[in-house]
């Protein structure tokens, strides 16, 4: 069946030219993506390539605060292991992207692209997205954060919604509709959890008007329009939101997996956001099929990047 956003995304990734490090070196999946990933001709790279790059990393992560007082020994060391080797590479420009989690806990990732490739300053925290495609390939909404933040503060939610907008955007190449979620809408509920999303649409609002959004309200209000004309009649989204900001980890990992499973919808992802430089973190039960795909998504990312 055809899918409209798969088909761009991969031919678009295809014509950025990028270098993309998929650093798991061991395991037979990552092995047959980069095999077809080469094949499609996408510009796949090897870790440590070669001794001269491998000592100007050794210069590079020296200076680095958790390296303080290493030796050159322990740095060595530490690049040893493919996903810092790869990590320092991207940080210092000898690729665009990397690919990694097939492997590799979240958690292990998350802390190495921090370290090294480090935080967006206009972003301030690391979150996710999911990119949720519906079956018939047609119909498309973001879902964050599912993968990073517990409990998000109402400054966090901010930059969660505003990083997930321009990811919307970038892999549907639609305007961004972002819907603050929570169990309550335009103050039907008094709660303490309901106050933090109230407060970070304010703070949205100030920071980012002229990004279409609406808070709080319920998932039904935001997708539905007739809901919407009841509960919501002055909502700008007007029953249409495309981008869905979850209160909590439970909230939003809770809903993608029911999208995914119940509804027949895809989930690509998690697909980080946040950091310096494009990269991703793979579900460890990933397909083939997964890892060409967010390699693709890493590709595109390298113009957006450019610049950072």
């Amino acid at each position: 069946m055809a899918n409209k956003f798969r088909d761009r995304l991969i031919q678009q990734g295809i014509d950025t030219g990028a270098r993309v490090i998929l650093p798991e070196i061991g395991d037979p999946r990552v092995m047959d993506a980069k095999r077809e990933l080469l094949q499609m001709g996408f510009n796949i790279v090897e870790v440590g390539d070669s001794s001269d790059s491998i000592l100007n990393l050794i210069d590079s992560i020296s200076t680095l605060k958790f390296t303080k007082n290493w030796t050159e020994a322990q740095l060595q060391d530490f690049l040893e292991n493919p996903l810092n080797m790869g990590m320092a590479m991207v940080a210092n420009g000898l690729a665009d992207g990397l690919v990694a989690g097939a492997s590799t806990s979240t958690s292990d990732v998350i802390r190495a692209a921090i370290r090294m490739v480090g935080v967006k300053p206009s972003s301030k925290w690391v979150s996710s997205i999911f990119f949720m495609v519906s079956p018939d390939g047609d119909k498309a909404f973001t879902f964050s954060d599912c993968g990073v933040i517990p409990e998000p503060t109402s400054e966090q939610l901010v930059s969660i919604a505003k990083d997930a907008s321009e990811f919307h955007e970038l892999l549907s190449n639609e305007t961004p509709k972002i819907a603050f979620l929570s169990f309550s809408t335009k103050g039907s509920a008094d709660h303490y959890r309901v106050k933090r999303v109230t407060d970070a649409v304010k703070i949205f609002s100030n920071k980012h008007g002229s990004i279409c959004h609406d808070g709080e309200l319920q998932f039904d209000t935001a997708v539905d329009e007739i809901i919407a004309s009841r509960k919501a009649p002055d909502s700008p989204l007007g029953g249409n939101a495309n981008v869905m900001i979850f209160p909590n980890l439970d909230a939003g990992n809770i809903a993608y997996k029911i999208t995914e499973r119940l509804a027949g919808y895809s989930a690509w992802g998690p697909l980080l956001q946040g950091l310096n430089k494009p990269v991703h973190d793979l579900s460890r039960g990933c397909s083939v099929d997964d890892m060409i795909l967010v390699t693709a998504i890493a590709a595109l990312q390298k113009d957006v990047y450019a610049n950072i």
